[in-house]
């Protein structure tokens, strides 16, 4: 099944409402079922949005990538407080406008037709400003019922869309990265990112002139570009500007003045448009309004502080250049900002996905499906023999050049040597993805560890190919201790799931501890907290606080089956038969279509023993 949406919500605004609102969804066949209604005026969701701007506003002052600068000014916990209110009041209100009677018919064809194991996209079709300010991602039907579905924006008018250009596999994304005013900003972290992506060769422009920007834009082959630095757009997503230098003048450009070097790099091949900067709508309503048939935007809805401009840079092509389809990896890495909503609130709901409604997501080449399986990348170099020695004198002038190649070759080591570890890690990762060579994919982790020891990347890799393929826990525990102490928290919850296998609950307690103080991640901390309760449940003591820490870590992830069972266990110990019955009913459904590892096998065995005992199998 083709899971592709397509929400036309007609003339109309949030203010006045929209009469005339039509759903098509794409068949496997190619053919497009079509579903109508219409949605009332909802004039206390703009009035709710416009609350919500205006405290995160005041909550960001000095603190964003925006084009103009405002005096910092002290923020209350009151006003903390009272932007969370309006958060949870505004999506609350959208979904009861999303429930409304009137488009009732559609959401049940949605909820009907899709499949929710499924990648799906949405796209919603409106000229409305206010309507693209929404927080469409928070929708019930996309966060709760079908969490693989991301929400894409677009005009209801729009070019053709453009030819797809065949790519000659295994060729490199070639991406075009535009490093621009960073007055008050920290871009750096955009390019080292930039510059270590596997498969992919980035051109970088700091802060270039007008014409180099365009001259590049001309050039033939660009699949992404990127931009980081300062921008801005009116209030109604219009007007949007790209600041491009520091110079007291010609130092920004509009989308009209890019227009047909835009035009031009679509042509020759360009999928997708990263704007890492603020207020990206009215980059992206522009760009549409030029007619651009640009295939995907990613930009950001308001002003945007630089941590969570370039964690979600981070996250998202963390996953994406690894193998995670594009859509996914959007949603997973805006739902990974939630970890730092503690102190930057509101930061998941930044990022925003813009779509011209017939083009297709781009895909990150895997660079190693084609290349030889039998091995390792290598690095040749072939050396020519030296000239004959005519005598004494040139034989010590070759002496002294070679020292001086030697002292060259070592200074430069810390680069080439990050880069070949780079590249053999990732081999290793198609290795273990294609369960074929697992040894020889630990081998590749392992020189990738030696290669840039600092890298715990490779050290992490390494301790889940020991755990879920080659059964190997002495190996796994080793690798996540040293991942973690490099700065990896998720290799703490792991290195404590392995202390615990091995029956060291002393020790798996100081990982959860530096676990729980260095991460931000909410699937992270929920490990460490299912942690903590599994050793509780196992030494038989504190089964309050391992019923505290499951409760928290379901709140995080509804869908662990892990939490769940551990629950039931500790409800069991309680005396508390009902509950423990609805939780066991929760593990086996959250366990379908989850990979086993073996506590999640020793779960579904527990489950079968205690529902079929109960006479509730399913």
């Amino acid at each position: 099944m083709r899971n592709r949406v397509v929400l036309a919500l007609g003339p109309g605004t949030v203010n006045s409402g929209f009469p005339a609102v039509t759903a098509r969804l794409e068949q496997t066949s190619g053919s497009w079922l079509q579903a109508t209604g219409s949605l009332p005026a909802a004039a206390e969701l703009v009035t709710l949005y416009r609350n919500w701007q205006l405290l995160y506003e005041a909550l960001y002052q000095g603190r964003r990538r925006s084009g103009i600068e405002i005096e910092p000014a002290s923020i209350t916990h009151i006003s903390a407080s009272e932007f969370g209110q309006v958060q949870q009041q505004l999506v609350q209100q959208l979904n009861q406008w999303l429930s409304s009677d009137s488009f009732r018919p559609i959401e049940t064809q949605l909820r009907n037709q899709l499949d929710p194991d499924c990648i799906i996209r949405i796209a919603i079709e409106t000229d409305d400003s206010s309507t693209w300010r929404l927080p469409w991602h928070c929708w019930d039907l996309v966060r709760q019922d079908f969490r693989h579905a991301e929400i894409l924006l677009s005009t209801p008018t729009y070019p053709a869309a453009p030819t797809a250009k065949l790519r000659d596999d295994p060729a490199p994304m070639q991406l075009l990265a535009i490093l621009g005013d960073r007055t008050g900003i920290n871009v750096e972290q955009d390019r080292q990112l930039l510059k270590r992506l596997p498969g992919a060769v980035p051109t970088l422009l700091d802060e270039p002139q007008r014409r180099d920007l365009t001259d590049q834009l001309w050039a033939s082959g660009w699949d992404i570009l990127f931009f980081a630095g300062h921008s801005s757009s009116q209030p109604d997503a219009t007007g949007g500007r790209l600041y491009i230098n520091q110079q007291a003048q010609h130092n920004s450009l509009t989308v009209a003045e890019l227009q047909e070097a835009l035009h031009q790099a679509v042509d020759r091949g360009l999928q997708l448009a990263i704007f890492n900067s603020c207020d990206g709508l009215g980059l992206v309503r522009d760009l549409a309004a030029a007619g651009v048939p640009l295939p995907v935007t990613i930009a950001m809805r308001e002003p945007v502080p630089d941590v969570i401009a370039q964690e979600f840079l981070k996250y998202f092509l963390q996953r994406f250049a690894y193998g995670e389809p594009f859509y996914r990896a959007v949603r997973q890495a805006r739902e990974q900002l939630k970890g730092l909503e503690d102190e930057y609130p509101g930061a998941s709901w930044l990022p925003v996905v813009c779509q011209h409604p017939a083009a297709e997501p781009p895909i990150w080449p895997e660079l190693s499906e084609k290349a030889p399986a039998e091995a390792l990348p290598k690095v040749e170099v072939d050396v020519a023999p030296p000239p004959p020695i005519p005598n004494r004198r040139f034989a010590k002038r070759w002496r002294w050049v070679a020292i001086a190649g030697s002292v060259v070759a070592i200074a430069s080591y810390p680069l080439w040597g990050v880069w070949i570890s780079e590249q053999i890690n990732g081999h290793a990762i198609q290795q273990y993805k294609q369960q074929r060579k697992l040894l020889a994919a630990k081998q590749s982790f392992r020189i990738a560890t030696m290669l840039d020891p600092f890298n715990p990347d490779p050290h992490y890799n390494l301790g889940w190919l020991c755990d879920e393929a080659l059964d190997d826990l002495d190996c796994a525990h080793k690798a996540f201790w040293r991942a973690a102490k490099l700065g990896r928290p998720a290799a703490y919850a792991e290195a404590a799931r392995a202390e615990i296998m091995r029956g060291n609950f002393t020790a798996a307690l100081k990982a959860i501890k530096s676990c729980l103080t260095v991460t931000r991640s909410d699937v992270v901390t929920t490990a460490c907290l299912k942690n903590r309760a599994w050793i509780r449940i196992e030494e038989n003591d504190r089964i309050d606080e391992a019923e505290r820490d499951l409760r928290k870590a379901i709140h995080l992830e509804p869908d662990s089956p892990h939490a769940h069972c551990l629950l039931a266990q500790v409800l069991e110990a309680q005396g508390r038969e009902v509950e423990a019955r609805e939780s066991w009913r929760n593990a086996q459904t959250d366990a379908k279509g989850q990979e086993h590892v073996p506590e999640l096998d020793e779960c579904l065995r527990l489950i079968n023993q205690r529902l079929q005992l109960q006479g509730d199998l399913q």
